[in-house]
């Protein structure tokens, strides 16, 4: 390898398999068991990295039957409070229900004085599991894609021995908060006590991972339908570099132009409007979520998302006056609040690539897990430089 300044290394790439197995590593029912405990191991990695990402934290689902409102907070505990307060001239809990039993909030919304609190179970572990058989759901389509869920479900375990409680996690974006989608009933309540709850369905666009679950989940979300927002609101950014001010305006167009001292434009070109058609076979073909680095300093390829654009203003460097063309990456912008154009390269004459980051797509599973993704796919590379490696031979 050479760098820029000319001087040369050597280097020394990590070994292909762990371990230095090779008689495991060359037998395919190892291999085969090998691949299924990645796949879990993988599976198990998303789904608690999707958890956190839930909002809110705690979701809630009101029975009023038993008059119990439950609190399922990943990964923490699943408690219940009260409707009813203890004394008469008690406030009633502040919750807000909607049609389907589901209740929005979270575990910061402290129950009123004299309402009945009682933990149900705290986190116990998690797992993959295949979809349980729910009494309840919050909308009839629900009840028709866990029927005919193909894949398995990141499971979280609360509580101990027989008063276990399961909450499974599916992926949903019909609402941008996260909300139970179905109940369980336990089929022996003590006692014959009132009835209880055995296990959660709780429905999140966090967990629409393409990779995770069945393809007809992914259709559910698309990073399109996160960006439309941005396009119906004709949101534009701009990027000044030097004489240049570049102008992005989501979902539609490109531009770049210069202005003048006292405001006049006086050089304007189009590098392209949005190409539906190319657009729209990009996402049918499955290339539209990639990989790309986002500049030279950057040695470790993050998650991105392609969209085309052309048609633009006629290059005269061109005998047959080819129109501007170019290839804008969108990236998550993590814990940013504002949409920025981060790069823009003229890759080949009259034709660019620009780099956009905005916090919208951190929605997407895509985009879920960056650094994490990024530390896997990231390897120890030594390098020696050349002539120290030479002298060493030599001796």
């Amino acid at each position: 390898m050479t760098t820029e300044s000319g001087q040369q290394f050597e280097c020394f790439l990590p070994p292909l398999t762990k371990g230095g197995n090779v008689e495991a590593a060359a037998d395919p029912r190892a291999d085969a068991e090998q691949q299924q405990k990645q796949r879990e191991a993988d599976f198990l990695a998303f789904g608690r990295a999707a958890a956190l990402k839930l909002r809110p934290q705690c979701v809630q689902y009101v029975d009023r039957e038993t008059e119990w409102v439950y609190e399922v907070c990943s990964g923490l505990l699943i408690r219940r409070v009260g409707l009813r307060a203890a004394a008469a001239d008690a406030q009633p809990v502040e919750v807000q229900v909607d049609a389907t039993g589901a209740a929005a909030g979270g575990r910061e919304k402290q129950p009123a004085a004299g309402h009945e609190v009682e933990e149900v179970g705290d986190f116990a572990s998690d797992s993959s599991r295949t979809p349980l058989n729910y009494d309840e759901f919050a909308a009839p389509e629900t009840q028709d894609r866990v029927k005919n869920h193909r894949q398995p479900l990141f499971t979280q375990t609360f509580g101990k021995d027989e008063q276990q409680i399961h909450v499974q996690f599916i992926c949903s974006a019909s609402a941008r908060d996260d909300a139970v989608s179905a109940v369980q009933w336990r089929g022996d309540s003590p006692n014959g006590g009132p009835r209880e709850i055995a296990a959660f369905l709780v429905g999140s666009r966090v967990f629409c991972d393409p990779q995770h679950s069945d393809a007809d989940d992914s259709d559910l979300l698309t990073v399109r339908s996160l960006l439309q927002p941005l396009e119906d609101a004709h949101t534009c950014v701009t990027r000044n570099e030097g004489w240049w001010t570049y102008e992005f305006c989501f979902g539609r167009s490109l531009r770049q132009y210069h202005r003048d001292g006292d405001g006049r434009i006086t050089a304007d070109f189009s590098l392209g409007q949005f190409d539906a058609a190319a657009n729209r076979e990009l996402e049918r073909s499955g290339s539209a979520l990639v990989s790309e680095h986002i500049d030279a300093t950057h040695d470790v390829s993050r998650p991105a998302y392609l969209e085309l654009y052309d048609h633009g203003t006629f290059c005269k460097e061109f005998e047959s006056r080819a129109p501007r063309k170019a290839k804008v990456f969108y990236y998550c912008s993590q814990g940013g609040t504002s949409h920025h154009i981060l790069t823009v390269k003229e890759t080949q004459t009259c034709s660019y690539t620009v780099k956009v980051s905005s916090p919208v797509l951190c929605d997407h599973p895509h985009f879920l897990n960056d650094e994490q993704k990024s530390d896997q796919q990231a390897e120890i590379l030594h390098c020696i430089p050349v002539a120290e490696l030479a002298a060493v031979t030599d001796e």
